[in-house]
């Protein structure tokens, strides 16, 4: 049996321990090793003192800025055009649908060509016809696809970071970790894979039974419906059930389309065969009502809102009688996401992480500070350092590199911020509260003080720039704690603040059940390096970890194959029944 290393006690397996949870240590360094090497080998890259930097890497940062408005110049020039790519065949059909600069509306990036529901079927028969031979295919051949293929990505990402800047508005900071996670994605997806081909299950029984245990793909197709927030995350919703073997249907939503293309396009040069992976934008609603009427549904792959959720369950269940299998759904939904902040905390850790957590990409990822939980003493001092540094941030184009927040990608949710701030205009706004799509859709930075415990702002999430903060007293700490702990339906990340262990504990013990992704002195969308097996439960999610071997595992139908040499041996008593 493959033994996956020993773990030496951490601080944090201590703490484990106290809270009655056993610690995963195998399997998160099976990956992890080498992403944190090649993370803190690009950190210490990039801290190098310029005394020792030499004429050429001097020169680099000029070159590159003169690359990127190079690239930038000619997408605004020629639009990328985005088919639909069903096998190899690219189709252009006439539902033509244009992708804007969310910080400069006027300008067109893309022109995505939407699939109708006769496409969509061609597909899922392309899915279906291709994935008996894709099935077969040694796992060593998949890993060198998804290696090459993160290689032929990482030589030309600045072409990909470009279209991340312009069509998702992220800074080029952003844009930049969007992709390192998006390689760390890939290359540790391959690693998971490998160790999970050489695992040997010891199963008791006679000395001539030979057991062999196989990852088999799920029987049917696979499809993948991925948000805007992330191209490492579109593509993972996509390529993960590829790697175990499924054939796919991948539709990204229209602001990623353009840059999930690119990627679909290094997998076809890296060697991804016809069929595997079709790529197929289209209308949410028509994508979800074709795929859930075909008999060989088996699964799907998606982030998405709790409502959209319920939607493809209500689906799914009235027609199951027509399935070959019960269909897999796997979904993450946004969080009513929180940092909750004890006394004992640093003011300076509490300000750095929330003004990241909450306003980084305009606060529209899913795992962004949704809410906070201040204590009285500290208030007054968190709240002019809070304020200071909000005022500092830039926000407008981009591409500029002073830029520190961009424009809401989503027309939606830049409604819902328009109705989040006429809402709030009653309440103690502290900043921000103002939103402008005259240009591009742009709102200011804002935070907002809730006194009511119950007020629904502290309850539903809000995907936006957007911060409500409870300020609670401090002899009511157990009672704060219980009302971050069963406030939300939901439960998809949030951070601990404390300097003092027996705290940090008590926290961990309490709010256990409200997140499951829980950060100590962190912010809760964590740290930008490395890889993080990222998932919700309650109403965010099913939960399954993606960034891990369980979201690998999610995706095969293991096949337990048991040879017996020389025929059964009868057992005592009976000749005839073993």
């Amino acid at each position: 049996m493959l033994k996956l290393g020993v773990a030496v006690p951490t601080r944090w397996s201590l703490r484990c321990r106290g809270l009655g949870l056993a610690g995963i240590r195998g399997e998160a360094r099976l990956a992890a090793g080498k992403e944190k090497a090649r993370g803190l080998q690009q950190e210490q890259e990039d801290m190098q003192p310029e005394a020792e930097a030499t004429e050429d890497s001097a020169r680099r940062p000029r070159n590159e800025s003169v690359l990127i408005n190079h690239a930038i110049h000619e997408i605004k020039h020629r639009p990328l055009e985005v088919p639909t790519v069903i096998g190899d065949d690219p189709v252009y059909t006439m539902d033509k649908q244009q992708v804007s600069c969310p910080h400069h509306l006027k300008t067109k990036l893309a022109h995505v060509f939407y699939a109708n529901r006769k496409q969509i079927e061609t597909a899922i028969r392309s899915a279906l016809s291709t994935q008996g031979t894709w099935s077969l295919v040694p796992i060593a051949e998949r890993l060198a696809i998804w290696r090459r293929a993160a290689d032929i990505i990482e030589e030309d990402q600045l072409r990909l970071r470009v279209f991340l800047m312009l069509t998702l508005s992220k800074t080029s900071d952003d844009a930049t970790r969007d992709i390192r996670r998006l390689l760390s994605s890939l290359r540790a997806n391959a690693d998971y894979l490998e160790h999970l081909s050489e695992l040997r299950f010891e199963i008791q029984g006679d000395m001539n039974v030979f057991p062999s245990f196989h990852l088999r793909p799920m029987d049917g197709f696979v499809a993948a419906l991925a948000p805007f927030e992330s191209v490492a995350l579109s593509t993972s919703l996509a390529l993960c059930p590829a790697l175990m073997g499924n054939t796919v249907l991948w539709n990204p939503s229209l602001e990623v389309a353009p840059a999930s293309f690119l990627i679909h396009r290094a997998f076809q040069e890296a060697g991804l065969p016809s069929g595997v992976v079709n790529f197929v934008p289209a209308n949410e609603r028509l994508f979800l009502d074709t795929i859930t009427d075909a008999v060989h549904f088996a699964g799907l792959n998606t982030q998405g809102s709790a409502a959209g959720y319920r939607h493809v369950h209500k689906l799914v269940s009235d027609r199951m009688e027509r399935y070959i299998c019960f269909p897999r759904l796997v979904a993450e939904c946004p969080g009513q996401n929180f940092h909750f902040v004890h006394a004992s905390a640093k003011v300076e850790s509490v300000v750095t992480s929330t003004i990241q957590a909450a306003f980084g990409f305009a606060g529209q990822y899913a795992n962004s500070l949704s809410r906070m939980y201040v204590p009285s003493s500290m208030w007054p001092r968190l709240r002019e350092e809070l304020l200071e540094a909000t005022k500092q941030l830039n926000v407008g184009d981009p591409v500029l590199p002073e830029t520190d927040m961009g424009a809401m990608v989503n027309i939606e949710g830049f409604h819902r911020m328009q109705g989040l701030v006429e809402r709030t205009k009653s309440m103690e706004v502290l900043c921000g509260g103002s939103c402008d799509d005259s240009i591009g859709r742009f709102v200011q930075p804002t935070i907002v003080r809730v006194v009511d415990p119950l007020d629904p702002l502290l309850c539903e999430p809000c995907c936006g720039p957007f911060l409500p903060v409870f300020v609670y007293a401090d002899d009511s700490f157990g009672e704060a704690l219980k009302l971050a702990a069963n406030q939300s339906r939901y439960a998809l990340s949030g951070s601990v603040f404390a300097s003092r262990d027996e705290v940090i504990l008590h926290c961990l013990n309490q709010l256990r059940m409200s997140a499951s992704n829980l950060y100590v002195n962190e912010r809760c969308t964590g740290s930008h390096y490395g890889l993080t097996p990222f998932g919700g439960n309650r109403l965010s999610g099913t939960n399954d970890k993606s960034g891990s071997a369980y979201f690998l595992m999610r995706w095969s139908s293991p096949l337990l194959i048991e040879e017996t040499v020389e025929g059964p041996l009868p057992s005592q008593g009976s000749h005839k029944f073993p």
